[in-house]
């Protein structure tokens, strides 16, 4: 029978991942993830960027750290802000986050209110900046664009809409990259 290796994760030498039956998790896969982020500098990419109106004069959990618990947890299919209240003491996204304990639902939705227009385009630096190290990663020398279209369904006499056979629907076909 063939196992997985032991691996040593370099963003924390005292979490080793192994398959050998001892203490388990479904969610320590989070801790490749987490590597990667510290590889290619994400959470650094967005920290860098992020500016967010924030007027807390106390709190126990930064905005990047409430943005890391986020994306984290879509990462491993936590999509509703609820699951944070389960999560609160994991030990594993515990150590993700680098926390003593995660944010709980509620702050999760009072984060959310601080941004505004501004954090957003912040946010989109950020992306772009991923993007760039990514081509020159990858020193991409051509660009290719899929034009493909798609199908939207109309209701009522919507203008530019028409029959589609296929579908068998009156719809709007654009043609999108």
């Amino acid at each position: 029978m063939v196992t997985l290796t032991q691996k040593t994760l370099d963003f924390n030498h005292k979490i080793k991942l192994s398959n050998d039956g001892g203490s388990l998790s479904s969610d320590t896969g989070e801790f490749l993830f987490r590597e990667f982020d510290e590889k290619i500098g994400f959470s650094k990419t967005l920290v860098k960027y992020l500016r967010l109106n924030d007027s807390r004069k106390y709190y126990l959990h930064s905005n990047e750290n409430l943005l890391r618990q986020k994306v984290y947890q879509i990462i491993a299919g936590y999509a509703e802000d609820d699951a944070a209240d389960q999560l609160t003491h994991d030990p594993v996204f515990k150590e993700i986050v680098g926390t003593p304990a995660l944010a709980s639902q509620p702050s999760l939705s009072r984060f959310y209110t601080r941004f505004d227009k501004d954090s957003i385009e912040q946010l989109n630096l950020a992306n772009q900046e991923m993007l760039d190290k990514i081509h020159c990663f990858r020193q991409s020398k051509e660009l290719f664009i899929d034009l493909d279209s798609t199908h939207s369904d109309t209701y009522g006499d919507q203008e530019s809409s028409s029959y589609n056979t296929h579908y068998g629907t009156m719809d709007f076909h654009p043609l999108v990259a």
